[in-house]
């Protein structure tokens, strides 16, 4: 039999896979829907339990708002022009630290899981610094760069470079053996060559998920450096809340998961496009 007659089978087997397809699809839809609802539900549940608490006074009394309160509260920051400026802060020192300590940690990552004698060499010092939350390194962000958009840079690319070192070092050592006896077989014996062609593709995986782990990574490093005068939301929510206006407090960590769901779907897009290859 010919690879052609084995990729195309006859007229009735692609009707009978066609109609087996259109089953399957619509099989998923009835798993999505039902995953939606449920999904749902669980919202609603939460908000009918945070309303209860409200009126109850399960917390103490003005430390918890009223759940119907939050879209007044939206409104009102939007309006007063404090919303937008916040999230393009924030944006400033998140798409600079996350590049930053993403790219670092997968440069040294790479060179660890590729070079016996460096891993040798920064073996020990990773154990040593690993343990340090990046969260730590705030006070030297604010000797350094003072309360800047570098500071909160600085300690966001040190959250996010361990995700991404041991992502990508766990990925390149994890590739497969035969993948570099098969290159040496085509002649793709450079060490360069061997990278690009065989090392990075066979790791991406691993690598893209790291990166996509330090998407949701810096975002918890950013808000908690906000905290301490960095301007951003971070520190919009921690002046709403030395006011007591809780219900400003819960508009930005709303709009904090609304802009991670985009950063974090923009890049499912991404990874889906760059590992199209794998079969599913």
């Amino acid at each position: 039999m010919s690879i052609a007659s084995s990729i195309h089978p006859s007229t009735t087997v692609s009707k009978r896979s066609d109609h087996s397809i259109g089953v399957k699809d619509l099989s998923r839809f009835g798993i999505g829907s039902r995953r939606l609802w449920l999904g749902l539900t669980g919202v609603a549940a939460f908000i009918a339990i945070w309303k209860l608490a409200f009126l109850f006074h399960w917390v103490r009394p003005g430390t918890l708002p009223d759940p119907f309160a939050v879209p007044a509260a939206f409104a009102g920051e939007f309006q007063s022009h404090r919303l937008l400026p916040a999230i393009g802060s924030s944006l400033i020192h998140y798409v600079w630290g996350l590049g930053l300590g993403s790219l670092a940690g997968f440069l040294v990552g790479l060179a660890a899981a590729t070079s016996r004698g460096f891993d040798d060499f920064q073996s020990l010092l990773a154990r040593i610094l690993r343990p340090i939350p990046p969260l730590a390194w705030v006070v030297f962000a604010i000797a350094w760069f003072q309360v800047s958009h570098a500071g909160a840079a600085f300690v966001i690319a040190i959250g996010v470079f361990w995700v991404n070192y041991f992502a990508t070092f766990s990925g390149v050592r994890n590739v497969d053996p035969r993948h570099y006896e098969l290159a040496r077989a085509f002649h793709q014996d450079g060490l360069l060559r061997r990278i690009f062609t065989v090392t990075l593709p066979a790791a991406a995986p691993s690598i893209l998920a790291g990166l996509r782990t330090g998407v949701g990574q810096a975002w918890m490093t950013l808000i908690a450096a906000e905290l301490l005068g960095v301007p951003g939301m971070g520190q919009e929510m921690n002046a709403a809340a030395g006011v007591g206006a809780y219900d400003v407090v819960v508009v930005y960590m709303l709009v904090i998961s609304a802009v991670y769901g985009i950063c974090d779907g923009s890049f499912s897009i991404i990874e889906n496009r760059l590992l199209r290859w794998r079969p599913k």
